[in-house]
């Protein structure tokens, strides 16, 4: 059975048991601090288990889309080299949220495994926690598991747990017999011993209690269960393979990149661990690229980074030839029609691969040579320095991983703690620079906080679309690291109200600012978050005190919220100008909307011309123009989609959405602030445009205001500008009369153009202009090795390194065979150039010459054997790098 079959029928099954199919979540978690990926079926479910959240469901199915390859959940260093392990793979499970509990959960997994796949009972053996005699009874007497299978275990091994506090229970997991050919006893590898031959295929998690975190359990009014089949594992029971590498899932994508490499798979055990690593990292990679991640030296971007330069440098094992790009377009192919994202931003996911694999690749071969001279400079198994793995990781690029396998195979260790320490005092040092602007307090505190306000209070409503002034009452208050019940003047913390009209950050919006006032008190609202449907102000008491349960006046400061509503509906009205100039291929990749400014990052190859700027700049001006009334509509997401509305890419949206229409021009799913009429705009201006990573842009741009104070600024400039050169006012020739003069960027292109011509006359004219004939005169003889020659150091108060490189020849040809030093004279470093007659150059080099003189200079340099250049920053020490040239000439 076809994996693409198995992950069907799964779904198939459990929706004919009158379970919901629900669409795999993103890799990246939603409004989950404490998760780096979805590393799990239930991660999207978890509010549902822990009672913050509501569904109209109460079973569901899923095919959930998994990584671990970061932080605690973390299975890089093991793929390729072992059978089962990955980084990217799909959990097939189904859920009940207080609806069916063990027996319906263990009858739906027994039948589906036995019958609807067909996998021989004989072969799987069950595993149950140590005290539950439940499900033992339910395994033995209710679907005829003798005893004899069903093995015991501890909490270790068969007790799950979501975290100190919370729900919690015994779980149970069905093993598969790979059969005697693999090795092991069911007794000491059932549970993850020595060998392989019994495999985990299912787990069930029946969440039964809940755990106060002071070792106190209490049952749960409404039990639920959580259960997992991995897709790959299935594949290989259901293929009867015993890697997972050996089904389907892998092949197509490892016999892509073997035909591409004119390698065998199969043929060699080292050639087959560089297959096996570049399909599951082709597959991780994808996918999270597909899901926003794009790769960068922190974060989820940096786990990325680390797969992709992995995978790269296990390609160059088997070939020079481009390789993980073939991989990622097989993983395209095969899993696209399932998740229709690997399709849509197939482009961008090619590209960025393409251009990660262009640049690590630039620095692979020259970070190998490093590290094999440190590696040559240790003794036989040896120890890499943490300063040697910073350096390589900070100057090249290698991920502390990877040199630890490229050290591995000489036999040396590494230093990773002297690593971690460099690497820990560069973040410090960074982050001694950085001041924020909100009070973040401490997130787990946070999480915890906001999790206990939604039970006892419920999610937070939202007043402030239709205006910025509200009444409310405060429900709770922090300082940030506990609960408390006042705050005084000058403290700073968190305040929560039963109502509020500020703007929690969402979007790619900034939280609103303010102030509170209550009848003792009054705090400034620093910013607004949302955790857990709470709104969260993060407060500074600027007077008197707040207590829980007073009455406040909550006032957003209306300036900035305007400014920022300014940028938001210029944000929309720039997404469908995007789209409208470049093309369907445009989608949003990230955005900032403050009142200051907006950005905008979107997919597109290349940078925007300046004609295509200028057209989106009219285009959005021209709406801003008409004046549209701006109509805000909350409707079913399916029907706001039927409706031409544009969904964006990486948000999270519920049954019910809010549709943001501008006239014609723009559609689009959202939550934040906007004006009310597109005249409020005034005017947008983008100031910016530049690249973010391969194959990402970013424009950034302001409007109202600000906009119309930067047009002005640049337009009074222009006409101070026209009025220096003698040009007519821009003015007159727009309205007027007077003919266009060459005064905008062309006219400057061929001014910059004349002065750069005029400057290499003048140095070359300078070039003719020195006395050849009296340099080589001060020539100097050296007899040196069995060679002899003339040499001469000169100084020379030019830095066109054309001019230099041509007197060089013409004191050669005057002095042959000689050895010719020329030190040149520039603003912020000078140019050094040493050239040596062919005839020489068996015993002197060029290039070591320069090396010499250019440390006693300060600079560095090279070339070859007959001619070499470099630059120092300054000319201090001339006559000690004359000295350096005699003594090496002269001896």
């Amino acid at each position: 059975m076809k994996s693409d079959q198995i992950r069907q029928t799964f779904i198939d099954f459990f929706k004919k048991h009158g379970h919901v199919e629900v669409p795999s979540s993103r890799l990246i978690p939603e409004n989950d601090p404490t998760l780096l990926f979805t590393n799990a079926g239930m991660n999207q479910f978890k509010n549902v288990f822990l009672g913050l959240e509501q569904r109209d469901y109460k079973r569901a199915v899923s095919a959930q889309k998994c990584v671990r390859a970061g932080g605690k959940h973390n299975d890089l260093e093991n793929v390729g080299h072992t059978r089962r392990h990955h980084t990217f793979f799909e959990m097939m499970g189904n859920f009940s949220f207080g609806d069916y509990f063990k027996k319906e959960a263990i009858r739906f997994a027994w039948e589906l495994v036995t019958k609807e796949f067909g996998i021989d009972k004989n072969r799987l053996y069950i595993s149950v926690f140590q005290d539950d005699d439940e499900t033992a009874e339910i395994w033995h007497k209710q679907e005829g598991v003798p005893r004899e299978r069903i093995y015991r275990f501890g909490e270790k091994d068969n007790f799950w747990r979501m975290g100190d506090t919370g729900p919690c229970g015994p779980c149970s997991e069905i093993f598969y017999d790979l059969g005697p050919e693999v090795g092991g006893d069911p007794k000491q590898n059932v549970m993850g011993g020595e060998g392989d031959r019994y495999m985990e295929i299912w787990n069930l998690v029946f969440m039964q209690y809940f755990e106060d975190g002071k070792g106190g359990r209490s049952l749960l009014p409404k039990p639920s269960v959580d259960t997992g089949m991995g897709l790959e594992r299935a594949s290989a029971v259901l293929q009867n393979k015993l890697s997972n590498y050996d089904t389907d899932l892998f092949q197509d994508i490892i016999q892509a990149v073997a035909k591409t490499a004119r390698r065998e798979y199969g043929s060699d055990p080292k050639t087959d661990v560089a297959l096996r690593v570049m399909a599951d990292h082709a597959r991780a990679a994808g996918f999270l690229i597909a899901d926003g991640v794009l790769p960068s030296n922190e974060g989820r971007g940096y786990v990325l980074r680390r797969i992709l330069r992995r995978a790269i440098r296990y390609g160059r094992q088997l070939s020079h030839d481009s390789l993980l790009p073939v991989a990622v377009r097989e993983v395209v192919r095969k899993m696209g029609s399932h998740y229709a994202e690997l399709e849509q931003r197939k482009n961008i996911i090619d590209r960025t691969v393409q251009d990660e694999e262009r640049r690590f690749l630039a620095t692979l071969d020259q970070g190998t040579h490093v590290l094999a001279q440190e590696l040559d400079r240790l003794a036989t198994g040896g120890t890499l320095s943490g300063e040697v793995l910073f350096k390589l990781y900070d100057t090249y690029g290698f991920p502390v991983d990877l040199t630890r396998i490229m050290a591995a195979e000489r036999g040396f260790k590494v230093d990773e703690l002297g690593f971690e320490q460099r690497l820990e005092a560069a973040k410090e040092k960074a982050r001694a620079s950085w001041k924020g602007k909100t009070i973040s307090g401490d997130q787990a505190f946070l999480v915890t906080f906001s999790q206990n306000v939604q039970r006892q209070f419920g999610e937070t409503p939202f007043t402030g679309y239709g205006t910025t002034v509200d009444n409310a009452k405060i429900l709770k208050l922090a300082d940030g690291k506990n609960e408390v019940s006042e705050l005084k003047a000058e403290q700073s913390g968190v305040l929560v109200c039963d109502k509020t009209c500020f703007y929690a950050e969402g979007g790619g919006q900034v939280g609103d600012r303010g102030v509170i006032r209550s009848p003792t008190g009054e705090a400034e609202v620093l910013d607004c978050t949302k955790m857990n449907g709470v709104h969260l102000h993060h407060v500074r008491v600027l007077d008197g005190e707040l207590k829980v349960g007073d009455p406040v006046q909550l006032v957003v400061d209306q300036r900035a919220r305007q400014s920022t509503a300014n940028n938001h509906s210029a944000t929309h009205l720039l997404h469908a100008a995007l789209r409208k100039v470049l093309g369907a291929h445009v989608q949003q990749a990230g955005s900032l909307v403050e009142p200051e400014r907006l950005r905008f990052d979107f997919t597109h190859p290349q940078p925007l011309s300046r004609a295509e700027i200028e057209m989106i700049e009219n285009l959005v001006n021209e709406e801003i123009d008409k004046g549209t009334v701006v109509e805000a509509e909350v409707m079913p997401h399916k029907a706001a989609l039927e409706k031409g509305a544009l969904a964006l890419f990486g948000e999270k949206y519920g049954e019910e959405v809010r549709v943001i229409k501008m006239g014609e021009f723009s559609i689009e799913l959202c939550g934040g602030t906007h004006v009310a009429h597109l005249s409020q705009i005034r005017l947008f201006k983008i100031y910016s445009e530049s690249g973010v990573s391969a194959g990402v842009r970013r424009i950034e741009a302001v409007t109202g205001e600000r906009a119309v104070q930067y047009a002005l600024t640049g337009l009074r400039e222009t006409e101070a500008n026209r009025q220096v050169i003698g040009s007519s006012s821009l003015f007159a020739e727009l309205y007027g009369t007077a003919t266009k003069a060459l005064s905008g960027p062309e006219w400057s292109e061929q001014k910059i153009e004349e002065v750069k011509k005029l400057q290499r006359e003048i140095q070359n004219l300078k070039g003719k202009n020195v006395n050849v004939d009296s340099l080589a005169e001060s020539a100097r003889p050296f007899r040196s090795d069995g060679i002899e020659g003339r040499w001469v150091f000169a100084d020379i108060p030019m830095d066109d390194r054309k001019v230099l490189s041509d007197l060089s020849d013409r004191l050669q040809d005057k002095l042959k065979p000689a050895v010719v030093v020329l030190v040149g004279q520039g603003q912020n470093s000078h140019p050094l150039i040493v050239s040596v007659s062919k005839s020489l150059t068996p015993k002197l080099n060029a290039g070591k010459i320069l090396g010499e003189i250019a440390s006693a200079l300060g600079g560095k340099g090279g070339g070859r054997p007959d001619f070499a250049q470099g630059a120092v920053p300054s000319r201090q020490n001339l006559a000690a790098a004359q000295a350096k040239a005699s003594a090496l000439l002269e001896g």
